[in-house]
């Protein structure tokens, strides 16, 4: 049995029994049946783009994530400061995304760098940060964004622990942006608390003010969560890269780690630009199945993370096994598009065999558009990379993303990428 996630923290005894109700024993999983996708009577993509997609991802707008509110009234994307960077390796592009809706305003703040001798458009890797864009590059010239700490909720799982001034960088290794540009790519992000602060009282300083009251959203009723407002996120930070003249936007990558790789899944099954959806260690609710009985559960999520879903997610809470859908529909909303699903092998709250078997799973819908995924692939050792329109890779260690997650990433990026002089 593999050491439990948050075995260093000190939860009070009713909360530590939900977490040892959890199953961590693969010896242990109960016989299980993922229901099948609908694909009877699909001899060809077309019959599956007419019949079977709109329908996909139905089950997860009622009772999971929830509703994505449409584009706000307006958008202005402002340059706020433009460099050199990595020893004249990159620009530096630092942009307000200026989104306002009846009157309001929210600004995100976009980070993105671009390679210096890039001789023409190039694809672009995007993905939302955690602690804030200084936490994501050692440049010293990232703008440090001063912010007012929300206060302490009670619990080390709810602290607002957004990067200061003087942890530039800290975060780093999770972006290896030199290693990037160095491949000929572009690199943006943006923090996810611009969109959402990850936090029970999130709501008031969130997108979401502009699309619900107060009142509907701390309800019983509540149709979106916080998953459905990082996406809408996701989706003007799309807006602004395809107004950037260096970046080629029928190439655009989106990553997410651990929540933000539940987003990125649920981007991706949604907006056509995103040319490859990356899920890094995104367990529940986002690459694992849900009906195989291994690692978090429906109950562990609603304790910590009821703000993340609708208010219908709650009717499944102690019964995941009677969810109608599970992941791999998610997955397959995302087909022809790339897909490239990443583990970690002792992240057993994250369940990797069972993120892999949701890309088996999901893999027969690229075989309408004659591609293949992982649908005749067994669970690889650590360090290998396999799949195809579909990629899979585990690699040795916990719930993160490693400098090592970045190289098999970029190898299978530039797998499937046309060559520079025919793009």
């Amino acid at each position: 049995m593999k050491e439990k996630r948050f075995a260093h923290e000190k939860f009070p005894p009713e909360i530590q029994a939900k977490a040892d109700q959890m199953n961590l024993d693969p010896a242990a999983v109960p016989e299980y049946q993922a229901p099948e996708l609908p694909l009877a009577g699909c001899v060809d993509h077309n019959e599956f783009e007419r019949s079977v997609k709109p329908h996909l991802l139905d089950k997860f707008y009622e009772l999971m994530y929830g509703e994505i509110p449409p584009v706000c009234d307006a958008l202005e994307f402002k340059v706020t400061s433009e460099g050199r960077a990595f020893n004249g390796l990159a620009i530096r592009r630092e942009i307000d995304i200026i989104c306002q809706h009846h009157g309001d305003q929210q600004i995100l703040r976009m980070l993105l760098y671009i390679p210096a001798a890039a001789q023409g458009p190039v694809p672009v890797i995007f993905g939302l940060n955690f602690l804030g864009n200084i936490a994501t590059s050692e440049d010293p010239e990232v703008t440090f964004v001063p912010f007012e700490r929300a206060p302490e909720l009670g619990t080390i799982r709810y602290r607002d622990n957004r990067a200061d001034a003087l942890q530039r960088g800290c975060k780093a290794y999770r972006w290896e942006f030199e290693k990037v540009l160095r491949r000929g790519l572009a690199a943006a992000t943006i923090c996810y608390h611009d969109i959402y602060l990850d936090r029970p009282d999130g709501f008031a300083s969130s997108i979401m003010r502009f699309f619900y009251s107060a009142a509907e959203w701390n309800s019983n009723q509540r149709k979106s969560g916080a998953i459905s407002a990082w996406a809408w996120g996701i989706f003007r930070a799309l807006d602004c890269l395809e107004k950037q003249p260096e970046i080629d936007a029928r190439y655009i990558i989106v990553h997410g780690h651990s929540r933000l790789g539940k987003t990125a899944l649920w981007a991706g099954a949604h907006d056509q630009r995103i040319w490859m959806t990356v899920s890094n260690c995104s367990g529940t609710c986002g690459a694992k199945l849900t009906h195989r009985y291994f690692g978090e559960d429906f109950s562990w999520l609603d304790l910590w993370c009821q703000r993340w879903f609708c208010s219908k997610f709650r009717e499944y809470v102690n019964r995941d096994s009677e969810f109608p859908v599970d992941q791999h529909f998610l997955m397959a909303a995302i087909a022809p598009r790339y897909l490239y699903i990443a583990s970690a092998a002792d992240d057993v709250y994250a369940d990797p065999e069972g993120e892999f078997l949701s890309g088996k799973l999901a893999s027969p819908v690229w075989n309408l558009y004659g591609k293949s995924g992982l649908e005749s692939a067994e669970y690889p050792p650590h360090g290998k990379l396999i799949g195809d329109a579909v990629g899979y890779y585990l690699r040795n260690g916990d719930h993160e993303f490693m400098p090592e997650n970045w190289d098999a990433l970029l190898t299978f990026i530039e797998k499937h990428l046309p060559d520079e002089s025919t793009r």
